[in-house]
């Protein structure tokens, strides 16, 4: 009888084997509170981890920024205004750094503003460049981050080849925007009201129409910047995600037409 070949698990199915055995283990066991980072790095072992990779994953741990939590009406009603993305990159400090300006210049839209040695601050790219490049973008994705009032990067050499990193972007001045839209909406709605109870419309008809018309204002308004603040937050991290694992394969537009007509493809 001819020896059974093991089953073979694909990387989909691998990372939801081991996703879920670490569920189970965790209401099943007697799971620690907390560990030092000896013994994390040694139960990382009995599992097959690096100490190297662990060791780069405590350091950005260690590093990892969590802002406070911002109070006011602004942030209860739209969100946060400043969204940050750290992380521990291989490569030379001024290297990393030219590198993200490379990108963000030629990817972003983006202009230099500021430089120091170890930071630069980058703006929207305004006037006739600027809008032409944004024409002229064809993918689909636009240019996020010129949505931001400014982008900032800070590259600090952590270790021989490697650098910290960390990506700021700010988005105050589209959120007092957002709420300036928000707010005339709603003193339109109640406009709306007065007005037509003074043509003898039907007062609770009126007060609720105009209440319709406040309460979509400030939800669209909220929703858009949500919308714009994720898409900011997700280009910087893409931004890191460069630096980490390189460019991406640029696509022909024979591999877009043959991604597209794939089912459960993007």
């Amino acid at each position: 009888m001819a020896d059974e070949q093991e089953p073979v698990l694909q990387r989909a199915a691998l990372e939801r084997v081991l996703l879920r055995a670490a569920e189970l283990q965790a209401v099943s066991a007697d799971v620690p509170e907390a560990l030092s980072e000896q013994e994390l790095i040694s139960v990382a072992g009995e599992v097959g981890i690096s100490p190297a990779a662990l060791k780069q994953a405590l350091s950005e741990e260690r590093m990892r920024i969590v802002l406070p939590d911002e109070r006011g009406v602004l942030a209860a009603v739209a969100g946060p205004a400043t969204f940050i993305a750290a992380r521990l990159v291989s490569g030379v400090a001024p290297e990393v750094l030219a590198a993200l300006d490379r990108t963000f210049q030629g990817e972003e839209n983006l202009t230099e503003r500021r430089r120091f040695p170890d930071r630069i601050v980058w703006g929207p790219r305004g006037g006739f460049a600027g809008a032409v490049r944004a024409i002229a973008r064809l993918d689909g994705r636009g240019f996020p981050l010129v949505r931001a009032d400014e982008v900032a990067a800070s590259v600090v050499a952590s270790s021989p080849g490697k650098a910290h990193v960390r990506i700021e972007a700010s988005l105050a001045g589209r959120r007092t925007r957002a709420a300036q839209r928000a707010v005339a909406g709603v003193v339109l709605g109640a406009a709306g009201a007065v007005a037509m109870v003074a043509m003898n419309v039907f007062a609770p008809l009126a007060f609720a129409a105009g209440a319709l018309v406040a309460a979509t204002s400030a939800w669209l308004t909220r929703r858009n910047y949500r919308r714009d603040a994720g898409a900011a937050q997700l280009a910087i991290e893409q931004a890191l995600d460069r630096l980490e694992f390189g460019e991406p394969k640029k696509r022909t537009l024979l591999d877009q037409l043959l991604i597209a007509g794939r089912p459960g493809q993007r």
